[in-house]
């Protein structure tokens, strides 16, 4: 049985700085026909838990939560009678109850495609839907999807650059559900440390000295256009000796990972009415103390690489390994969109063990990698 990685459906167009996350409408429906003409069954992960061998059978996922999910893809698992699994995270579904237009209103003639309001986040009047209706499933990807710190080595210097849009979250909370649609770069103060940084349920977090931090600022200001960056953080990591900041204890760790893995499982339990069992680690990321949590909550299955499961002690938790679906190639230089309609499927068919599938995606990611070096 395959288990399938997606996030976005029909978003890839849009101005977004994750939009290589998205699948496109052409590239999902193709691919949903061709489950649905070569018989394959899609089931739930609680059927994954049961047999995970089956044939012909298939697990779609979907991470993050976003709004797409309830716009696009929703409706075109229910058209083809096929099944998803969303994994979201409380902190980022959204505060509204309204239920927003989706795809069957256009079919329906109520709205027209170009009003529909896909970029976003889902919110738990549109996740009951979904979940009431047996096509969708809801599981966890834990309580935040942060970032931390977690070293005193500063590596670069906020002035509102995408990459670091995760920043705001940790400012402003409230307000990350709309991190897609808004400028939240004002949330952070230009001339903010960035230490080095990793996934939250992956480190002890490293918290900086809010005089530092306030050092820093005021001397990025300072500096204007005659900033050198590199100089600048060479001259900010000498002056950490005065302002040394400090790590987070044990208690305090494990307590913050109760709160991602724990708490985010009571509230969607609570709000959907139904019960949590599989946890999806954001960005693959987890070690020893959040697994123990995680068995601690009584997750059945959690995602991951087996291979960096080795040297960890799972007990009775099962490993989801799931193969990542796209609408694009990334090389080093960018995420190339591939216009073929039927790339889902060839992806697909590679994962499920096609020979001819995987060389010809080899080949197609071959010929961009030495296009990007021409050009």
């Amino acid at each position: 049985m395959k288990t399938l990685m997606l996030h976005s459906v029909g978003c890839e167009k849009d101005n977004w700085y994750r939009n290589w996350l998205s699948i496109s409408l052409d590239h999902f429906e193709n691919f949903c026909k061709y489950l649905v003409d070569n018989n394959f069954e899609t089931v739930f992960l609680d059927s994954w838990l049961e047999n995970p061998n089956a044939k012909n059978k298939v697990v779609l996922t979907f991470d993050d939560g976003y709004l797409d999910n309830w716009v696009y893809a929703y409706p075109i698992l229910k058209k083809y009678g096929l099944k998803g699994t969303i994994f979201v995270n409380p902190e980022f579904i959204q505060n509204e109850t309204d239920i927003r237009y989706n795809l069957e209103d256009v079919w329906q003639k109520k709205v027209n495609q170009s009003e529909l309001t896909k970029l976003g986040f889902l919110n738990w009047s549109e996740l009951n839907v979904m979940q009431d209706s047996g096509v969708i499933d809801i599981q966890s990807h834990s309580m935040s999807h942060n970032f931390y710190f977690y070293s005193n080595k500063i590596i670069d210097i906020y002035s509102g650059q995408p990459k670091h849009n995760w920043l705001p979250w940790l400012s402003n909370p409230k307000r990350k559900p709309y991190y897609i649609n808004e400028d939240q770069s004002k949330f952070v103060d230009h001339g903010f440390p960035i230490f080095e940084y990793d996934r939250a349920l992956r480190v002890r977090r490293y918290i900086p000295d809010e005089k530092f931090i306030e050092y820093s600022v005021n001397e990025y200001s300072k500096l204007g256009n005659t900033l050198d960056k590199k100089d600048f953080i060479e001259k900010l990591n000498l002056k950490l000796d005065e302002f040394p900041g400090s790590f987070e204890s044990d208690g305090d760790m494990r307590n913050r990972y109760i709160y991602e893995l724990s708490e985010s499982k009571r509230i969607i339990e609570e709000k959907l009415k139904k019960p949590v069992d599989f946890i999806c680690w954001p960005g693959g990321g987890f070690n020893q103390s959040s697994v123990d949590v995680a068995k601690e909550a009584n997750y059945k299955a959690m995602t991951a690489n087996a291979k960096k499961t080795l040297d960890l002690d799972l007990d009775n938790l099962k490993i989801i390994k799931r193969n990542a679906m796209t609408s694009f190639i990334q090389t080093s230089k960018r995420n190339h969109y591939i216009k073929n309609p039927q790339f889902l499927v060839t992806l697909f068919k590679y994962h499920n063990g096609s020979f001819v599938s995987k060389y010809k995606y080899r080949l197609r990611k071959l010929s961009l990698v030495i296009f990007d070096k021409l050009f």
